[in-house]
């Protein structure tokens, strides 16, 4: 549920050189490289607007500041008028139109207003959560962004931030933070606007929450699972390294993944190289797949998003990682390919192109080259990828890793997304 957004760039991708041939790993031996998606529409965001080009970089439309749904087919904006209420703008994400427009009394915001964070919205895209800017109080607005249902305001005693909300609009969860890196996930019933006693624990009690249910971690990336039912969200423990806390957002309870291969063994190089741990959720034939994987340090764990367990750890060669801070923080650093079959996976440099079927390194694409962002047209066929400046986009054969073209950017931008067909 966090924003699904990256950027990053170099102008020079053109020329640079493919490490180790791709090849085609898709069971149909699909044809025709990086030519037959013309019609890609890529969705670029950034601190003060999301623009929409197509893939020859001419740009559609200018959204402005806005969240968008899931498939970037509808966005939403939120605009403050001169009495201090709030429009939410409904908008046509491939026209830039307004659909509709709903009306709250006061001043209301999204819950992150930038950055790899919670966006607000459910997995669907139907459930948009607001929340009241003002720092001494917690108050939320749940709308249905459908217009079936009337926007329900909840106030909670006390300081929490926004974590997620379910699908069917009853349940908010929030995080209250503690001391430090300690928090707890608290849930609020929608229908009866109050706070549920207790916190969300861990039902397999095999977690680093201790018996009142303060967990200690910081947070770095999030996905929702295959149904919408579970969010996986990838948490930094501060001596034992990363972590998953998967939260089933219908039935309202917990379950926490401590097997990622560092978790318990993280060292100096294992913290430094946290930003990078990333989410992809991909489906091969019916069965979707869950990865969490770092680019910087080469270790990849597939994760059952129904059993929620991790399944089978891989590694792959990278540079070797330094013990210092990334230089940039990757906003989406793994994206699956639509047929399920290709994993690609950023580093500090390069793409890596994993195998989904035995999670093997089969190529590095633009060695050298260091991006923030992926995203994979609908037929297979080309990669885009968000340099780290976020002044262009690569695009490349998404089998071998040829360059075939670099848009240039009129301004930059930290999140790249392709608009669902």
């Amino acid at each position: 549920m966090r924003r699904l957004l990256a950027a990053a760039v170099l102008a020079a991708i053109v020329a640079a050189a493919c490490g180790s041939a791709g090849q085609d790993l898709s069971p149909t031996g699909s044809t025709s490289p990086a030519t037959t998606r013309a019609s890609d529409i890529l969705v670029l965001g950034g601190a003060d607007r999301t623009t929409v080009i197509d893939a020859s970089g001419r740009v559609v439309t200018d959204l402005g500041h806005v969240i968008g749904a899931p498939g970037w087919r509808t966005a939403f904006a939120i605009e403050i008028d001169n009495a201090g209420n709030t429009a939410v703008r409904v908008i046509d994400a491939r026209t830039g139109q307004t659909t509709r427009a709903m009306q709250l009394t006061g001043r209301w915001a999204p819950v992150a207003e930038y950055g790899n964070a919670p966006s607000g919205l459910s997995p669907s895209g139907r459930w948009l959560v607001l929340g009241d800017p003002r720092p001494d109080r917690t108050a939320f607005q749940i709308i249905d962004t459908s217009g079936a249902v009337q926007p329900k305001r909840i106030d909670i005693p006390g300081r929490y931030s926004f974590d997620a909300v379910a699908d069917n609009g009853e349940s908010l969860y929030l995080v209250e933070r503690l001391q430090g890196t300690q928090y707890r996930v608290r849930v609020a019933d929608v229908p009866s606007g109050s706070l549920v006693p207790g916190s969300i624990i861990d039902v397999k009690q095999i977690t680093t929450a201790d018996q009142n249910g303060v967990m200690n971690g910081s947070y770095t990336t999030a996905t929702a699972g295959p149904n919408g039912d579970w969010y996986f969200s990838v948490y930094q423990h501060p001596t034992k390294g990363p972590y998953i806390h998967a939260l089933n957002t219908s039935a309202r309870i917990a379950e926490c993944i401590l097997d990622l291969p560092t978790f318990g063994n993280a060292g100096a190089v294992e913290m430094a190289k946290q930003p990078f741990w990333s989410l992809a959720l991909g489906k091969q034939q019916l069965t979707s797949r869950l990865y969490a994987v770092n680019g910087a340090l080469g270790q990849l764990a597939l994760v059952d998003p129904y059993e929620i367990k991790v399944k089978q750890l891989a590694t792959f060669k990278v540079p070797a990682p330094s013990s210092k801070p990334a230089a940039f923080t990757p906003q989406s650093g793994a994206a699956v390919s639509p047929d399920g079959y290709r994993l690609y996976v950023l580093g500090e440099s390069g793409i890596y192109l994993i195998d989904t079927t035995d999670l093997s390194l089969r190529a590095t694409f633009a060695p050298g080259a260091a991006f923030r962002g992926l995203a994979v047209s609908p037929d297979n066929g080309r990669l885009y990828a968000l340099a780290a400046d976020g002044r262009s986009v690569a695009v490349l054969d998404a089998r071998t890793g040829r360059p075939v073209a670099t848009l240039q950017l009129a301004s930059a931008a930290d999140s790249i997304a392709i608009q669902k067909p």
